[in-house]
């Protein structure tokens, strides 16, 4: 350790030799010695203040790198911070219109959905009403019946095959309505390329909901047009125009058109051509246009089946002595004349009733052969007659409803016994009333 001590001492022996600095001023000369041991502690002090220096400006030099690169960091961060604050607000922006865009397709759907239930409702709550309405005329039908017990000639079998069978299977034909209906409602108000999920099962669902209702709305109208079809059976059998009665009821429409028919023999009726000007699925507007319609055709029909006298005016066991048509005159056998009614006898003073509802439009005794007479306007064209009654019950301008007892049977005016003369009038003209008493047991019996 002391050689090695003793070799270091001799190389800064020989690096820091002594030394002398002479200065000289006004003539006189100093001099200041430098030993090794002060030239020593002088490199120390200026290595000292060297590297001090080369530290401060190798740190400021780093430090404002430093500063540089926390500086980047922190725009770095900001703008990251803005995006990130950006994406969030662009986020809220689209989650706060697709509410808004789902609040007002959800309220314009159950408003949609609400105005079709309430069409639906009103709808089958109408045809609800006709329904007991001619059901009720088919049981008070059916406690009157044919009292004579006869079996029909034209028997109902062929009013009930008339009508025919569906070639389509309904549920077929409701499968068909819902798969038009779905895709057009889907295409109608799905919007293309939008992908929020929650919207767009909504928009399935509404329009799924939507389909039902137009399957719905389809059965309703295949029942009316059904119903309308069997009325219209009924009145053709009779032999009034089904069509006439529509015609003139100039049933309203997009285009509605009144029909020149002939009330017996003619065909017509109104010529309806229905456009979409709403811009609603055509599907839906037109199965509307067509079941409206169809509802009012029904709601005429109807209306003129209840005017119409389906009845027998004798409600006690009788028999028919003389149809209408060409016959011997029963006073004068000796000749043929043309009987425009149906007699029908009974026992004496047996309840005479009206045959539909109606207005009493003559009581009393004509001189014409009639004896005691009641004559009652039904409305829609008809018009009924009834003779030879013993005593009247009724008088003029009275109103009267199906099965009220106007008079009794008996034998006034020319007559050969106790029997009541009843004729059908529509338009003025005289109808067979056998063909409407058959048509009303048709009523009640299907």
């Amino acid at each position: 350790m002391s050689r090695q001590t003793g070799k270091v001492m001799r190389v800064l022996g020989r690096l820091f030799r002594e030394r002398q600095i002479y200065h000289r001023s006004d003539g006189v000369v100093r001099f200041i010695k430098l030993s090794m041991r002060t030239q020593i502690a002088l490199a120390a002090v200026l290595g000292v203040a060297l590297c001090w220096v080369a530290y401060s400006s190798v740190n400021v030099v780093f430090k404002e790198q430093i500063i540089l690169a926390k500086d980047k960091e922190r725009r770095s961060m900001d703008t990251a911070y803005r995006r990130k604050l950006s994406d969030a607000q662009q986020a809220y922006d689209e989650i706060n219109t697709l509410n808004v865009i789902f609040s007002q397709e959800f309220d314009a759907a159950i408003s949609q959905l609400e105005n079709r239930h309430e069409t639906l409702r009103a709808i089958v709550n109408n045809k609800r009403t006709l329904d007991q309405e001619i059901e009720t005329l088919s049981r008070t039908l059916s406690t009157i019946g044919d009292p004579s017990g006869n079996v029909m000639p034209n028997g109902n079998r062929v009013m009930v095959d008339a009508v025919g069978r569906e070639p389509t299977p309904r549920q077929s034909r409701e499968a068909r309505i819902s798969e038009q209906a779905l895709r057009e409602v889907m295409s109608h108000e799905i919007v293309t390329g939008l992908e929020n999920t929650v919207l767009a099962d909504m928009r399935v669902q509404t329009a799924e909901l939507s389909a039902r209702q137009m399957v719905l709305m389809a059965s309703v109208e295949e029942e009316v047009r059904a119903k309308s079809a069997e009325i219209a059976r009924i009145l053709d059998y009779t032999g009034v125009n089904s069509g006439y009665i529509l015609a003139r009821a100039n049933i309203s429409g997009d285009k509605v058109q009144l029909a020149e028919v002939d009330f017996l023999n003619g065909k017509g009726g109104p010529d309806i051509s229905p456009d979409n000007p709403s811009g609603l699925p055509s599907v839906y507007y037109q199965s509307a246009n067509r079941i409206s319609q169809s509802m009012q055709e029904l709601n005429v029909l109807a209306s003129a089946l209840k005017s119409v006298p389906l009845s027998t005016p004798v409600i006690k066991p009788h028999r028919k002595t003389s149809q209408f048509g060409l016959r011997s005159d029963p006073v004068n056998r000796s000749r043929m004349q043309q009987h425009l009614g149906l007699d029908i006898a009974a026992a004496w003073r047996s309840p005479i009733v009206a045959t539909a509802p109606g207005v009493v439009k003559y009581a009393g005794n004509r001189y014409n052969g009639f004896g005691n007479y009641v004559e009652i306007d039904h409305g829609n064209g008809f018009v009924t007659r009834y003779a030879h009654m013993d005593s009247l019950k009724v008088r003029t301008g009275q109103k009267v409803g199906l099965h009220d007892v106007i008079g009794y049977l008996g034998n006034t005016g020319r007559s050969t016994g106790p029997h009541c003369h009843y004729e059908i009038l529509y338009q003025d003209k005289q109808i067979d009333p056998m063909r409407f008493i058959e048509a009303g047991r048709y009523v009640f019996e299907s």
